[in-house]
Formats: structure tokens, sequence, C-alpha cells
């Protein structure tokens, strides 16, 4: 079966992006092609002399990465900077980005969760809490669906008609584990799962290292339950709060002596949350529809 145009255009980047490892330099590429919809064996022979490797590997490439958007079995939309429904970028370019579900939730309120993969019971408190919160006031939750307190918030929200944004380490079309698979099955009926990453990518460790970057990228507002001193969430949290976006954290993490981390966070700017009132510091107010897309600001 032919690809549709935009997993045609796709397929053309996924493979610039196979064979020079620059995704800034693979869309300049592809957007200077007379018409990057058209497959990339039109023109291997000019791009093969910008880049520095032979058409036979182009087409080669391109074939491979084609038969397994062709091969996808879940719906799958491509979106890319010009989409109405394309995030706001604040750090790395992602140019495309890969969305199966609810479309709409992207142009709703949205805070990212963060928490650590063993929980304590104060954190499980404090993340419900928030969650609470986030839901009163229809804010879409961003989150991984990483062991522990991603994978609680994200079960929460699905019990109790929550919106939900899941990032994922992987194609939207793979999962090596059982239970995520169901997890994931849930977010597709209800909500959204996204990714960078095309259906040709296989499965790797280091590509939660991406995954964190392109949340990173999306996220205005974060807010972290709980996280011991060094664990994962910091590497998005940090992200956000350098690049100016709002991040708040649990104060219960204050009263924990071994949990330096958060007094520094706090020192740079970063907010505690003890209450509803404290948690709508971080959630982005609704500005006017203009030109077709929703900006925000925060209150």
């Amino acid at each position: 079966m032919p690809l549709t145009k935009d997993k045609e255009k796709a397929a053309n980047y996924e493979t610039l992006f196979a064979l020079t490892g620059d995704r800034e330099r693979s869309w300049k590429l592809l957007m200077a092609l007379p018409d990057p919809e058209i497959p990339l064996t039109e023109s291997a022979e000019v791009i093969a002399s910008v880049i520095g490797v032979s058409a036979e590997r182009i087409i080669s490439e391109r074939a491979s990465i084609a038969s397994a958007f062709a091969s996808e079995r879940i719906e799958t939309n491509v979106l890319y900077p010009e989409h109405p429904y394309f995030p706001e970028e604040r750090g790395e370019f992602f140019p495309v980005i890969y969305a199966s579900g609810n479309l709409e939730l992207l142009k709703k309120r949205k805070v990212t969760f963060l928490g650590m993969p063993r929980p304590s019971m104060q954190g499980k408190s404090d993340a419900l809490d928030a969650l609470g919160c986030l839901m009163k006031e229809d804010v879409t939750v961003l989150l991984t669906l990483d062991d522990g307190l991603p994978v609680f918030a994200a079960q929460f929200l699905l019990n109790n008609s929550g919106n939900v944004i899941a990032v994922l380490p992987s194609p939207v079309s793979k999962c090596q584990d059982k239970e995520q698979a169901m997890l994931r099955g849930r977010i597709y009926a209800s909500g959204l799962l996204l990714s960078v990453f095309p259906p040709s990518q296989k499965i790797e460790r280091w590509l939660v290292m991406v995954r964190n970057s392109f949340l990173s990228s999306i996220t205005e507002a974060a807010f972290l339950a709980e996280e011991k001193d060094g664990g994962p969430s910091w590497a998005v949290f940090d992200r956000v709060l350098a690049s100016g976006g709002r991040a708040m954290l649990s104060s219960s993490m204050l009263e924990v002596p071994s949990y330096t981390f958060a007094a520094k966070r706090i020192n740079n700017g970063a907010l505690t949350f003890s209450s509803h009132r404290d948690l709508k510091r971080i959630i982005p107010k609704a500005r006017k529809e203009i030109d077709g897309s929703d900006l925000f600001s925060f209150s």
C-alpha cells in the first residue's frame, strides 16, 4: 500500500536523518527539495553529492524506512512545524513528531508530571494531591510511562477520566512489555501517545535520553512529586528550569535530609508545592486563539 503524502515526507526526513545524524540539517535538506513529499529516489543522485553517500545507499535506506511505515498497525498522525497541533519547542529541535490518539489534547493547557521509580508513601500522596488539582483545572498532564510515579500517575488519571499525553522512548507502534502495551492501549483510546521515533527505529536504552530532550523541549511547566538526588527526573526538571519554564517540586522533599538536590533547585528559582493554590502558579493561563493556534501565558 502506498504511503500518504505526510508519511512519504516523514520517510524522506528519517532517511536523511539516518544518514546524517543531524536533525536540523536533515530538515533543511528536505525542505530545500522541489517537493518534500516525493520519494527521495527521485533526487537520490543530487542528495548523494550533498551528504557524501552513494545514491544506492539512499535508495536502500529509504526503502527500508518506507516499508516500516507501511507496516504500521496503529493509526498515527505525523506532525510538522507548520501543523496546527505541533507543540511549541523551547529546546532541542524535533521537526517531525508522531502522534496517536486525541490530538485535541495538544491544544489544552499542559503540565509535565515527573517522579521517581520507587516512591515513598509521601511521594504518592503528593502526586495524588497535585494530579487532583490538575484534573480540577482541566489541565492535560504530560508524562513518561517509566516505572514508579509516572505509571502510577497515568493509571490514576485514566481511572478518573483525566487528560493524559504519554511521551515515549520508542516508536508509538513498538513496545516490548505486555503491561506497557496494555497501558499504552488505554492511553491511545482516550489520551495521546507522542514520539519522535519512526516505526523503523529499533528499541534501545539510549532512546530514553532523546525522549527526555524532547519532553523538556515541549514542556513549559513541570511538577516533580518526588526524586532522589541524581535520579532520572532531574534531567527534564533542570532543562525546564534553565529554559525559563515554571518548575515546581513537592515541599515534602525539602524535609528529607538526603534530598539535597531539591533545596539547590529552590535556590535556582524552582517553586514549592504544599497546596492546590501553590500548583496554580505553574498552570499556563489560556489566551484567546490567534491565527488558528493556542498561545499560553503563566498566571
